[in-house]
């Protein structure tokens, strides 16, 4: 209809910068809405071993939560100093490859997932820095 032919309009005319933060927006926006509800994900042990776990934010977007075989544990968002990429932090024992995420805690800790893909890694990690930004 006529009012997806004006935001079509409207968004062309955007600057560029305006779109990425839109998009960037949208982006983070669907994230916690996955992300609340809760996430299987694939965290890796220090000696390489993948285990499922069950990863979510709280609604106040304040904790993330990591639950593995009935036990739970909260993470701060206030507390990840950064979320790393690929084979980054190289220091650390965990065998890492470019489809990890590492979440570097203020503590010196790490916990990184595995995911399928570099588009969901890539994803993850930038969605949960702007919000680790955000508490900072």
């Amino acid at each position: 209809g006529a009012s997806s032919v004006a935001s079509d309009l409207v968004w062309e005319r955007m600057p560029e910068r305006q779109r990425e933060a839109t998009r960037i927006q949208q982006a983070v926006k669907n994230f916690v809405r996955t992300m609340v509800r809760g996430q299987d994900m694939g965290a890796i042990a220090p000696n390489g071993q993948l285990r499922t776990c069950s990863c979510s934010l709280d609604r106040r977007l304040q904790y993330f939560i990591i639950e593995l075989k009935g036990s739970r544990r909260r993470i701060a968002l206030s507390e990840i100093s950064d979320v790393y990429q690929g084979a980054e932090p190289e220091d650390i024992d965990t065998p890492l490859d470019e489809l990890c995420a590492t979440l570097m805690l203020t503590s010196g800790e790490c916990v990184s997932f595995h995911f399928p893909d570099i588009a969901s890694r890539a994803h993850f990690a930038h969605c949960l820095q702007v919000l680790v930004d955000g508490q900072q």
